[in-house]
């Protein structure tokens, strides 16, 4: 319990929050003229137009909009600070955190292009009324949003409370939806929130300017984190993905071992229950690898099939904590969920072809993993013969009856290197 929470609040801070934390001391520091050279006030739009243009490439369409919606407000800000529009920025205030808080309803899984255009659609209205009342005297009417709800709360800031207020709600609501979550999305999209926070309420507008511009590099930060995570981690399991697993195995040498990893009659159990609890028998599988012992770093090879790299191991170890593992697997009570489980709106569920039909009591069954153990028969071995072993000792286990681990000794890997070459 402990390890997990460190390890949200980990995902949490790094890097957004350090990032945030990093652009305050360096506003508060740097003297106004080394800070202010020419050209800086146009920093923030640049590096806003550079993430966006990051976050369509890479499918991303709730941080796109996002993005668009930091350039737009710090446009109107500091142009309003010019023109000495309080009004106009009092509303803006007020309408920053709901328009980010609307966000988390866009499905980033996919490019959803009716709500994108909903969503854009309200900004441009927004954008129309204010221009609109910045031409007329009905920006007196903005000046009951700054009337004090609390008196109490924030006295003498610059930004409304009724503003302070929503920021708070939508500071709540992000980070309750990275707790669900753990995505880098929702954390990117708190720490921009407090950034922009930072910028209303800050008297100088160069620091106002600074601090939009960390909103938008935190934001674009966490694009790359995301096409990071896409293309290393698993989503399903949560485990590294193939990608990772092939620079991981690269970087071997010296003593080591290979386990790669089956469920047993997986193909099986998914015509008999369904997808929906074939995906629950990978997260349950993954969430056990991850306790192997030995220093074993395991990853999502593909499918139903799992690899496992144990450094500075050798074939005999890495064979004991691979038994003990699958001794873990096999002994753990399998809940297969009712069907009221699987009408929960999942893009693969909506767009599949042919619905199972699941059971619709729970009921507990057992899962088992055949395994394969390889290790270098010498020093020159290629990585790629330990894995093409390990996966011959893995079908060695599931031709002698499965949920069993077998290990390809040193003298066939040899055998094995030798008919290769």
């Amino acid at each position: 319990m402990r390890s997990n929470l460190s390890a949200a609040l980990r995902k949490l801070v790094v890097p957004n929050g350090a990032l945030l934390a990093a652009a305050a001391l360096f506003l508060h520091w740097k003297p106004a003229a080394v800070f202010a050279p020419p050209g800086a006030e146009f920093g923030g739009l640049a590096i806003a137009v550079a993430s966006i243009l990051l976050a369509w490439r890479l499918r991303s369409p709730r941080l796109m909009l996002t993005l668009v919606l930091l350039l737009v407000t710090e446009r109107a800000w500091m142009t309003m600070w010019a023109a000495s529009g309080p009004e106009i920025r009092t509303a803006l205030a007020v309408l920053l955190p709901p328009n980010v808080a609307v966000l988390l309803l866009i499905d980033d899984a996919y490019v959803d292009w009716e709500a994108s255009a909903w969503w854009s659609g309200l900004i441009a209205v927004q954008a129309v009324v204010m221009a609109v009342m910045l031409g007329t005297d009905t920006t007196s009417a903005l000046r009951h949003l700054n009337r004090p709800l609390l008196p109490q709360i924030l006295p003498g800031s610059r930004i409304p409370q009724l503003a302070a207020l929503l920021f708070l709600a939508c500071g709540v609501a992000l980070l309750m939806a990275f707790v669900l979550t753990r995505k880098p999305r929702e954390s990117g999209l708190f720490w921009s929130l407090c950034a922009c926070f930072l910028a209303m309420s800050s008297a100088n507008p160069r620091l106002a300017a600074g601090y939009f511009a960390a909103a938008a590099v935190i934001v674009g930060a966490s694009v790359i984190e995301t096409a990071y995570l896409v293309s290393y981690h698993d989503e399903l399991t949560g485990l590294p993905a193939r990608r990772a697993f092939n620079q991981a195995v690269a970087a071997l040498d010296g003593e080591y071992a290979i386990a790669m990893l089956d469920v047993d009659h997986f193909k099986r159990f998914n015509d008999t229950f369904g997808h929906d609890a074939g995906d629950q028998v990978l997260r349950m599988v993954a969430a056990k690898m991850v306790e192997v012992g030995g220093g074993g770093k395991a990853f999502r090879h593909g499918g139903e099939e799992f690899a496992i790299i144990f450094r500075r191991t050798t074939a005999e170890e890495a064979l004991e904590h691979a038994e003990a593992l699958r001794r873990l697997i096999a002994e753990t009570s399998f809940v297969v969920r009712g069907r009221d489980r699987s009408r929960r709106k999942r893009e693969e569920r909506r767009h599949h072809h042919r619905p199972r039909k699941l059971r619709r009591k729970r009921f507990d069954t057992s899962v088992t993993v055949s395994i394969g153990v390889a290790e270098p028969g010498d020093p020159d071995t290629p990585a790629e013969n330990v894995i093409h072993a390990a996966d011959k000792a893995l079908y060695r286990a599931k031709e002698r009856g499965r949920n069993r681990v077998e290990m390809h000794v040193a003298r066939r890997l040899r055998a094995v290197v030798e008919r290769a070459i």
